[in-house]
């Protein structure tokens, strides 16, 4: 085990550190978190939380995943600083984080838009029609040493309130996916007859009073005031925040779920709430059920300040279907259906298309290196689901683009000559898109390997130290890893 005194042995010791044994250090404390949390031993889990927060390689680790690891590396805050060098993260790791004395600065806030649609996606549709301006966005940037410093509070918050949260809470927590969410889900559905509430929580992030946060905390609750009160920063001008957890924020997803932490407590027992964010399917026997339970969670939400979005909120049945994450769960006649949304196979669609349409002069490899990820990541996420046809018209619909990207780069040539440049045979699979002086070929979605996802995830967590718990995990690790590779 590295201890800090060898880690700061070197002078360029940063890149030396090994930073598998850091995450193991840091993890087998939230362990110790989560397993007195778990007791209900406040006192002792909020002395664990602090001396994890004073932890140096909790704070090293917070460094890393920050300026290292995240996307988001290179986009500073208000202060324009980033942190993208040994040097650089060094020096930062020398400054101190306090969660006692550290002050916020205010949140830089942009806009991006909701939908992966552009104006060459929209051209390039046969039917003339009209669309609306892209719905945008609120992301909130804050600076790369506020960011640190909520990601080291986040690592204690995590730890506790994993041993505290409800099965059915899936969203933005460690271990839990979409596919946990629409596997409980299908096991409800399974079981007979079933009344539907589909709804959405009108704009959750900006709205959420503060006060259901906070109430909520006992360690941290002056540092998280300081944080969510910071302001944003719009357009040059400085806004107060009296509400609202800013998105983008590394702590802004354990916050959502500690807001909305108790909802299935309310109910009865006989319904079942899935939240995953600001999106919740409620499952209840009969309609009077439902009735009853609708006051109780419209009363919920007002005690936060939220409210639910009506133009997406709507009571259902199995034979009708509704659309979550991404899915259309519906059974029309026996069998019960779960399968890509309509909507979101066009949107990616249009994603690709953005892609090939960026790239007119590309080569044909690195063409074929763009689009791979993308696909193969889109599949991989439906791979779970009755995805044979949408797997099958997309690719269709991928090789009639590309087939259009390559008619526009030989306007001069034969068709037959421009498939035997592009594209190749193999088998009954004629259209390979496929570079021949490299062997590079593009992902097909219909060759991804359809699985039945058989986890039950119910309360288990990772940060349970249960070693039959971690063998659990340890075995769903492996067998991702494996289908991954297959």
């Amino acid at each position: 085990m590295q201890s800090i005194e060898q880690i700061y042995r070197h002078n360029d010791w940063w890149d030396e550190i090994n930073w598998s044994q850091i995450e193991r250090d840091v993890r087998r404390l939230q362990g110790r978190i989560f397993r007195v949390s778990k007791e209900g031993d406040n006192k002792r889990v909020d002395n664990l939380m602090k001396l994890l927060v004073r932890s140096e390689k909790a704070k090293l680790f917070a460094i890393y995943i920050i300026t290292q690891k995240n996307k988001g590396k290179a986009t500073p805050g208000i202060d324009g600083k980033v942190y993208l060098t040994s040097r650089e993260r060094m020096e930062l790791s020398k400054k101190e984080f306090d969660y006692r004395t550290d002050r916020f600065q205010p949140i830089l806030r942009k806009y991006i838009p909701k939908t992966q649609e552009n104006w060459k996606a929209r051209i390039y549709s046969s039917k003339k029609r009209r669309y609306d301006k892209a719905e945008m966005r609120p992301l909130g940037i804050m600076t790369i040493k506020d960011r640190v410093m909520t990601t080291i509070i986040s690592f204690a918050l995590t730890a506790k309130w994993e041993a505290l949260f409800e099965p059915n809470v899936m969203g933005f927590r460690p271990g839990r996916c979409a596919q946990d969410a629409i596997q409980r889900i299908y096991l409800e559905l399974i079981r007979g007859e079933k009344i539907i509430l589909d709804a959405d929580i009108n704009k959750f992030f900006d709205n959420i009073k503060h006060t259901a946060i906070l109430n909520r905390v006992n360690v941290f609750r002056k540092a998280l005031y300081r944080c969510l009160n910071a302001g944003i920063i719009e357009k040059g001008k400085r806004i107060k925040t009296v509400k609202g957890v800013v998105q983008g924020s590394p702590i802004s997803p354990i916050l959502a779920n500690i807001a909305l932490n108790g909802m299935q407590e309310v109910l009865e027992k006989d319904i079942y709430v899935i939240t995953y964010a600001d999106d919740l399917i409620i499952i209840a026997p009969t309609v009077a059920a439902m009735k009853r339970m609708v006051p109780k969670l419209v009363k919920f939400l007002r005690e936060r300040d939220l409210y639910l979005k009506r133009e997406k909120t709507r009571i259902t049945t199995k034979k009708e279907g509704f659309n979550f994450l991404g899915f259309r769960i519906e059974q029309p006649r026996m069998k019960l259906y779960v399968k890509p949304q309509k909507e979101k196979v066009k949107k990616f669609l249009n994603h690709v298309r953005e892609i090939i349409w960026s790239n007119k002069q590309i080569e044909q490899r690195k063409l074929i290196a763009k689009l791979n990820p993308v696909i193969r990541g889109w599949a991989m996420y439906y791979r779970y689901s009755d995805a044979n046809k949408a797997f099958n018209w997309v690719d269709h619909e991928i090789n009639g683009i590309i087939w259009e990207w390559a008619l526009r780069r030989h306007r001069n040539k034969g068709k037959w000559w421009i498939y035997d440049k592009y594209f190749d045979t193999t088998g009954m699979d004629k259209w390979i898109f496929k570079d021949a002086r490299t062997g590079y070929t593009l992902y097909k979605a219909g060759k991804v390997q359809r699985l039945k996802y058989d986890f039950l995830v119910k309360d288990l967590s990772p940060f349970n130290p249960d070693p039959i718990v971690k063998e659990i995990w340890r075995k769903k690790r492996y067998q991702e890893v494996r289908h991954t590779m297959i």
